[in-house]
């Protein structure tokens, strides 16, 4: 058996062994014997979102903060999509993503205002600013 990497990665018998452990799991999900795997879901909704965030969103000189996705819906979800104004420069934005995720607890999709405008898919940035929610908003 090859792997993915390209290299030989185990036998063919701990392949197999593999292959019937899934198939039994999988078995027992159907038949309702096991819980299905579930994904972590954050059920924040847009205005928790900005409360929880005004503070790095102060720090970082981030001026206007916007929701959208499914968390703009209110619906739950396993990662937040946010569009973020600067006032200045932006600096490095992983830091700011990375301060976001941590705070939520959740992964955090950050994008700026600017390349939100400049996206070529002129159907994927109307989808994104139609449902675009302000959450923060510098006084």
């Amino acid at each position: 058996m090859i792997s993915q990497r390209g290299g030989r990665a185990r036998s063919a018998a701990k392949t197999a062994a593999n292959r019937a452990k899934a198939a039994a799991y999988w078995r027992a999900v159907r038949a309702g014997t096991r819980p299905a795997p579930r994904r972590g879901r954050l059920g924040l909704d847009p205005a928790s979102i900005g409360r929880l965030l005004a503070d790095c969103c102060r720090r970082r000189g981030v001026v206007l903060l916007e929701v959208f996705g499914p968390a703009a819906r209110g619906d739950p979800c396993a990662e937040v999509d946010l569009i973020a104004t600067f006032g200045g420069a932006p600096g490095r934005l992983s830091l700011t993503r990375d301060e976001m995720a941590a705070i939520l607890g959740t992964a955090v999709h950050l994008q700026t205002r600017d390349s939100v405008d400049s996206l070529s898919n002129p159907f994927r940035r109307a989808s994104i600013l139609a449902e675009a929610r302000v959450v923060f908003r510098m006084p």
